[in-house]
């Protein structure tokens, strides 16, 4: 018979605060899509992609140039 042992159990899910991030590459984003530059907690900012090269950071709002193969995250 099964038993219900509270003092026991180990079952620990994330809290729903924790953000859970996705890789991608800078090139595989559409135009307008989010997207962050480490999966850090923290002072993370985001970034909108605004065209096939740049990317503008949001906090500051100031655009900069990206290479196709620089590793972003996005949240899911």
């Amino acid at each position: 018979m099964a038993r219900n042992d509270q003092a026991n159990d180990r079952y620990n899910p994330p809290g729903n605060l924790s953000h859970d991030f996705e890789e991608f590459w800078f090139n595989d984003l559409e135009i307008n899509e989010l997207f962050w530059q480490t999966n850090q907690p923290g002072d993370n900012i985001p970034w909108r992609k605004i065209s096939t090269t740049q990317g503008m950071n949001l906090k500051t709002q100031t655009t900069h140039n990206f290479n196709p193969k620089t590793k972003v995250w996005q949240k899911v």
